[in-house]
């Protein structure tokens, strides 16, 4: 008893194999359209994480020249008040100078101390 054949010839048992085979190169279709997905996705996401580090890289040195520029600033402000500070202070140790140097001639004269340093 032989099978039956379709109008293409083929048997019904021929028909099913050429679907499965049709069905298998499908899969192995979607299956390497997929994995070229991944491939792609993947190399997106190493250049999204290159790009990140990069701009975290530029972000912190900014960051860092402005807190070192800042703490530049702020040393030449206090170096230049310590600077007037010591101005002043030599300032007033001269004006006190000439009185001590008045006083002290004063008591070695033994001139009484309300006079020595008029």
């Amino acid at each position: 008893m032989d099978q039956p054949t379709s109008e293409m010839g083929l048997s019904p048992l021929d028909q099913i194999r050429q679907a499965e085979a049709e069905m298998n190169r499908r899969i192995a279709a979607a299956r390497q359209a997929a994995d070229q997905i991944i491939t792609e996705a993947e190399q997106q996401a190493l250049e999204l994480k290159r790009q990140a580090r990069d701009a975290g890289v530029q972000e912190g040195m900014a960051g860092f020249q402005a807190t070192i520029a800042a703490t530049e600033e702020e040393a030449h402000a206090i170096a230049a008040e310590a600077l007037a500070h010591a101005q002043e202070l030599r300032c007033r140790g001269q004006r006190l100078m000439g009185r001590g140097v008045c006083l002290a001639i004063g008591v070695v004269i033994g001139l009484p101390e309300d006079e020595s340093h008029t």
